[in-house]
């Protein structure tokens, strides 16, 4: 189960860790040009999300005290704080994506063909647990690697991919 979406977390896993490399912690802060999202939100939000889908999973939220700053409808006003290091955000999002596709690779149909619960997917076609981890494995992950892309691109760096 979910053998697609796995493989295309690890692809999008990679870009994460090429367009990080680029990134400087001192960049950690300044919002990127078009978006708005300073990359420190993009990393936690990504982060918090994992976690949660885990949680749907039978996991748990590792991060907790991230859930108001970085979670779902949280805004992008995050202030410089010690436990928001870059290594430690990058290492949060490989553990939290690693964690979740072994468990989505380990789902029982008795869980993922459950509702999802989810409030921000109400009256959308995501009604499921199941498509709701194949969303944060693929197009949600997505959509905010291309943000942090671009926060990259804002420091004059050529193009990756």
């Amino acid at each position: 189960m979910f053998e697609n979406e796995i493989a295309i977390n690890q692809l999008q896993l990679k870009q994460f860790e090429t367009i990080m490399a680029d990134l400087p912690a001192e960049t950690l802060f300044m919002p990127g040009q078009g978006h708005g999202h300073p990359p420190v939100w993009i990393l936690g939000h990504l982060a918090i999300v994992g976690e949660m889908g885990q949680s749907f999973l039978g996991g748990s939220i590792t991060h907790s005290f991230w859930v108001q700053a970085f979670g779902p409808g949280s805004n992008d006003d995050v202030q410089p704080d010690d436990g928001l290091k870059r290594e430690a955000l990058i290492a949060a999002n490989l553990t939290a994506y690693e964690t979740l596709r072994n468990m989505a690779s380990k789902a029982t149909p008795e869980v993922t063909e459950k509702p999802h619960g989810i409030e921000l997917f109400d009256g959308s076609p995501i009604q499921t647990v199941g498509q709701a981890i194949s969303l944060l494995l693929t197009n949600h992950f997505g959509f905010h690697l291309a943000q942090l892309s671009s926060c990259r691109r804002d420091l004059g760096l050529p193009a990756i991919f």
